[in-house]
């Protein structure tokens, strides 16, 4: 695999772990979804997450003026999209 093609992978790659890493942030801080950004993130990567919810519950923190939210899916989402990023340039790199 040419050198090209390894960093289109690499880019997509990061550029989806970065997506779901800002997700993962925003939700454990209790980010306000009316908010543009913040429902722009959501959006973006909810077709990734929306695999993997269901596996585990989401966990949250009550008491707190901004009720954050541990989401399992997402970073579970992250592991297998790294682990195919991996699979997919060791395939094409032929090792």
């Amino acid at each position: 695999m040419n050198s090209g093609a390894k960093k289109i992978i690499g880019l997509v790659v990061g550029l989806v772990q970065a997506g779901l890493l800002i997700r993962l942030i925003l939700k454990l801080l209790g980010a306000n979804s009316e908010n543009v950004f913040v429902n722009g993130v959501y959006m973006i990567t909810q077709p990734v997450v929306a695999i993997f919810e269901g596996i585990f519950a989401q966990i949250s923190v009550t008491n707190i003026s901004a009720a954050g939210v541990f989401e399992p899916a997402t970073l579970i989402a992250m592991l297998v999209v790294a682990l195919i990023g991996w699979v997919l340039q060791k395939f094409f790199s032929g090792h």
